[in-house]
């Protein structure tokens, strides 16, 4: 059967019309009635991959050492053609093959095949060019995996670099494209209102997350900052450009000051400085174990009291020397060297014998003696009756119970009825020994 070259041009002009439809980004061409060749153009078909491969690369300055990459996307055949009058039906398209990634012989092999199915079909061919390259070329090069390939890239990106690009820039588009349901609201989001962390991959809507990391911020809590999933193992930190991204740059501030703080504050060699116009963090001399000097203000200051630098063989001055004494008597080896170096050694060895002898007494006093209720004075009873007289401020008081007696009716508070000491004047006095109105004093 004759066809004329005006039906070679109704069926290219079909062909056209329908790659447009099928391919509206990845197709382009363009007419011109005075060339050999009406239409020109070129069309980008992307080979599918059955599931993520490994790429080893030789050559140029890949090493034998260099780390393979793991890729779910390769980069796209580009087919150039232009059509002759009288195709489809004596001539083939003109045509040739582009891919960064081929060698060249396999670009060749894929040549001579689409040329073949053409001559099987002599027909409109363009569609199923592409449907070939899409779904058979990797299974017709018979490609092993993992895939090897020769980079002879001297130049600053090479083949390794584009291929990385091309494959992170193809899964953000798949991202963008899915739906995904938060892991917060638990609400199906679209990808495009969605954001994957880089550390675990969990997938959140970028309002839910935003609004977490910055309540979380703003209260402090930014070792939380973190995937929100509770089931997530992942140890990374998120990177600073990660979280500048979802709260935006001064929040992400904020979070950076608020990390570095709680850094500081449970670094046991890191101080802060004393002066309350700086209050700026100093770091521990190493040589010398008390001192500490400011870098922002330069004031010099001992690690352990705060107060303005006292030499080496100085002791800290002692605050609380009760509760200091009582934190030595019970510290291990490790705390009591540490005091001993702030406070000296003899000085520390001096209060512990004082304060032991301050307790004694004070037990013994406890046990032997009543304290006078108008001024404290501690008074022991060796015979007498268990009204008390204060040497000190001639306070009439009860040994018995420590309270205040009227000194004009010192008595009638043994004869209360119903008190604890009703009839208890004579209370652990010997009757034979007793004189009326002996007292002693202390």
């Amino acid at each position: 059967m004759l066809f004329s070259t005006e039906d070679c041009c109704i069926q290219q002009e079909n062909e056209i019309l329908a790659l447009e439809a099928i391919y509206p980004q990845d197709f382009t061409y363009t007419e011109n009635d005075e060339n050999p060749s009406r239409y020109e153009g070129s069309l980008t078909i992307q080979i599918s991959i059955p599931h993520e491969i490994m790429i080893y690369f030789t050559g140029g300055n890949n090493l034998i050492s260099d780390l393979p990459l793991k890729v779910r996307h390769l980069p796209p055949v580009k087919l150039i053609f232009s059509m002759p009058s009288n195709y489809p039906t004596e001539e083939c398209l003109q045509f040739e093959l582009e891919c960064c990634w081929m060698q060249r012989d396999w670009i060749r092999r894929l040549e001579k095949r689409l040329l073949k199915i053409w001559e099987e079909e002599r027909d409109v061919i363009l569609f199923r060019f592409a449907e070939f390259l899409q779904n058979n070329t990797l299974d017709y090069l018979q490609v092993s995996y993992p895939l090897r390939i020769y980079d002879d890239n001297v130049g600053q990106t090479t083949l390794k670099a584009l291929l990385r690009t091309y494959d992170q820039q193809a899964k953000n588009q798949d991202f963008v494209n899915g739906h995904f349901t938060c892991g917060i609201c638990l609400e199906e989001k679209h990808g495009d209102k969605c954001y994957r962390l880089n550390s675990c991959q969990h997938v959140f809507c970028q309002i839910c997350l935003r609004e977490y990391f910055m309540m979380l911020i703003r209260e402090g809590f930014v070792i939380q900052v973190k995937c929100p999933d509770p089931s997530c193992k992942s140890q990374n930190k998120l990177a600073k450009e990660e979280i500048t991204e979802i709260v935006g740059h001064e929040m992400s501030q904020r979070y950076t000051e608020l990390l570095e703080k709680q850094k500081l504050e449970t670094d046991p060699l890191v101080t802060y400085c004393p002066r309350k116009i700086c209050q700026a963090p100093v770091r521990k001399d190493s040589a010398i174990e008390k001192l500490c000097v400011c870098t922002k203000c330069t004031f010099a200051f001992c690690w352990f009291c705060q107060r303005t630098w006292h030499g080496v063989g100085v002791p800290c001055a002692i605050n609380n020397i009760k509760k200091v004494v009582q934190e030595y008597m019970v510290a291990d080896e490790a705390t009591k060297s540490m005091l001993e170096l702030r406070y000296g050694t003899k000085n520390m060895e001096k209060l512990v014998r004082d304060t032991l002898e301050e307790m004694e007494s004070d037990k013994w006093i406890k046990s032997n003696a009543q304290k006078c209720p108008q001024c404290e004075t501690a008074i022991e009873k060796s015979m007498g009756c268990n009204h008390m007289l204060c040497t000190r401020c001639k306070t009439h008081f009860c040994y018995l119970c420590g309270s205040w007696i009227d000194p004009e009716e010192p008595y009638r508070h043994f004869n209360v009825p119903n008190s604890s000491c009703n009839q208890r004047l004579f209370d652990g006095v010997n009757v034979d020994e007793f004189v009326a109105d002996d007292f002693i004093f202390i």
